[in-house]
């Protein structure tokens, strides 16, 4: 209860940091209005505006030509964000003092950490005309919504493309410009996909980030107090795959993308393989990140996200989720939808369930038994080679029974 009310309390304080901080840019909109169109100044020079772009794919379609998806953020960081930033904290850290027990209070030893709070404290510019530019030929203006968000693709040929794409760490990447509307010049990466081949969608919580969603008090502390920790083994299998079988990677995850910075700093600190980031924007309308990570929408975000690379491709899926949320649930469902694309999916244990409980069983009705594996160490339990699909390939240590034994059972275990 008392984690609840924390959140609710941080949410708080920061929502009307962001209230006060809405007010001064009202105030300043109009500021400008007056200045722009009586006295000619061209008031664009005075903005300070930022924008976040999200790695995101491009895809092949059957007609040879190129889908290009786009994603960004245009929001306007307050002029008092560093001063609001160090209050936030410090008040949020003495909510977290006075309010939890004495058990949680382990959780909360360190300060909240500003750099992962003044995200979530901006003016999201809306309703605001974007100009996208990719390379010298293609010239484009997309629209913020009411959240300062745009989400665009424009249609490209494919030899335009083949001029425009780099090699970076083994993945195709065409670089464009995002301008605003004070010429704020802003870079973002698209990811191309070629029709065939092999895709490794990956959550990010507690599949290769430690975030204990289960836990109330410990994924806000783990959110933002601590440092993130990584799930050990995690980076040196994904880059293997990708060595071996010239993978694309795409994390998909139900945190805010409020958040995209410091967890794109997370995976380039150990290394995992570059890739397009799928993320939630966080509505104040939630009514606790809790709550945001373990809704409906979170279910529709990922299953609508797999579905768009199912459509758009023919390449073979590989999925790579954890059991603290519904990734055995939602991949089962999907794996059943769409048998020929799923290869393998892997399920981290996080609550200390075994590899025969019958919740897996369950997910996974109807899904062959050797496209389906549970795994608490990646490095022993996962394989290195993704093409094999027979039971062979499975490690003997994760070998599971056909279904989950009961007493009358007589059935014996696959090898």
């Amino acid at each position: 209860m008392c984690s609840s009310w924390l959140f609710v309390l941080l949410l708080f304080i920061v929502f009307f940091a962001n209230i006060e901080s809405q007010l001064f840019h009202k105030l300043q909109d109009k500021i400008k209005k007056v200045a722009s169109n009586r006295l000619g100044v061209n008031v664009a020079n005075y903005d300070r505006e930022e924008m976040m772009l999200f790695p995101n794919v491009g895809f092949q379609r059957k007609e040879g030509d190129w889908r290009l998806n786009l994603h960004g953020w245009r929001y306007q960081p307050s002029t008092k964000n560093k001063l609001i930033g160090k209050s936030s904290s410090r008040a949020a850290q003495r909510l977290a003092r006075l309010l939890a027990t004495s058990e949680q209070m382990v959780y909360y030893n360190d300060t909240f950490q500003r750099d992962r709070i003044k995200p979530f404290m901006v003016q999201d510019e809306s309703h605001e005309k974007i100009q996208i530019i990719i390379g010298t030929k293609h010239n484009y203006t997309t629209k913020t919504d009411s959240e300062g968000q745009f989400r665009t693709s424009f249609v490209i040929p494919n030899e335009d493309v083949q001029e425009l794409k780099q090699t970076i760490n083994k993945n195709q990447v065409i670089n464009y410009q995002a301008i605003g509307d004070n010429t704020d010049a802003w870079e973002g990466k698209i990811y191309l996909l070629e029709r065939n081949g092999l895709s490794i969608v990956s959550d990010i919580d507690d599949t290769i980030k430690i975030s204990e969603v289960l836990d109330k008090v410990r994924l806000i502390a783990n959110t933002f107090i601590h440092e993130f920790r990584v799930v050990q083994g995690m980076p040196e299998l994904y880059r293997e795959w990708q060595t071996r079988h010239n993978c694309s990677f795409h994390y998909l995850s139900a945190m805010p993308d409020q958040l995209f910075t410091v967890t794109k700093e997370f995976a380039n600190k150990h290394q995992f393989p570059n890739g397009t980031f799928h993320m939630r924007h966080l509505q104040w309308s939630a009514t606790s990140m809790f709550n945001f990570v373990h809704s409906l929408d979170t279910k529709m975000h990922k299953t609508n996200h797999i579905r768009y690379f199912i459509f758009n491709t023919l390449r073979s899926l590989v999925l790579v989720g954890d059991s603290g949320e519904h990734d055995p649930e939602i991949y089962g469902n999907v794996a059943r939808m769409y048998p020929k694309r799923i290869l393998r999916i892997f399920i981290r244990a996080v609550k200390g369930e075994k590899v025969d409980d019958e919740r897996f069983f369950k997910a996974f009705k109807d899904v062959p038994r050797e496209k389906w594996l549970v795994f608490t160490d990646p490095l022993r339990d996962l394989p290195k080679t993704l093409i094999k699909t027979s039971t062979s390939a499975m490690p003997k240590s994760t070998t599971v029974p056909s279904k989950p034994t009961t007493k009358k059972s007589k059935s014996k275990p696959k090898t």
